[in-house]
């Protein structure tokens, strides 16, 4: 940011096409830099011991607006809707729709072009199961044991450039146990990862 007002400042204002790409890179950086203190106070939050008010919540109609949402943010991946069971959990709308769509912006960054990322929905008599399945380049298996950890990147992430502070999988498996839940991972490299969210149901 501080070196796109330097440019600015330096002239770039008075030419329309530097001016705009300098604009475009201060919006995108302090939207970044929104996102990392809200997932910073979150963490501290989650530190300090603070509990989630949670309501019944009809999760198949939750997971129609992530659908939804998901499609909005697809790089020419295909988004789908899988199997879906209507099911109520006890939970907090606004953090499971924000450790969903974690995963599938998750799903997208490492997911090429034509790949197909899928949601599903599984109902059972003790927990109800959210899945989100890609078609990606997989997570190695000896990055597997640490992605849920604060600040761990893996080696793929950083090769590729992707953006992100390793924060994101560390505060959707918080939301998931602040819900009396879980958050797990299977991936193979080359063939994708499903992402599974563990609720008690209803």
């Amino acid at each position: 940011i501080q070196g796109n007002l330097d440019l600015l400042k330096r002239g770039a204002a008075n030419d329309p096409e530097s001016r705009q790409e300098a604009l475009k890179v201060i919006e995108e950086e302090a939207k970044r830099m929104s996102r990392l203190a809200s997932d910073l106070l979150l963490l501290a939050q989650a530190d300090a011991g603070i509990k989630l008010e949670l309501k019944p919540i009809e999760l198949d109609t939750l997971l129609l607006e992530v659908y939804r949402q998901a499609r909005l943010m697809a790089d020419g991946q295909e988004i789908k809707l899988g199997h879906e069971d209507q099911a109520i959990v006890m939970g907090d709308a606004d953090r499971l729709r924000q450790l969903l769509l974690n995963l599938v912006d998750n799903a997208i960054k490492y997911t090429p072009p034509g790949g197909e990322i899928t949601l599903m929905l599984y109902r059972e008599p003790e927990w109800t199961r959210v899945i989100v399945q890609d078609t990606g380049i997989g997570i190695p298996a000896k990055d597997l044991p640490f992605i849920f950890d604060r600040f761990y990147r893996t080696d793929q992430a950083r090769a590729q450039r992707k953006p992100g502070a390793g924060l994101g999988l560390s505060i959707a498996r918080w939301i998931a146990e602040a819900h009396g839940g879980n958050l797990t991972v299977e991936s193979q490299e080359g063939k994708g990862t499903a992402f599974t969210l563990w609720l008690k149901s209803c």
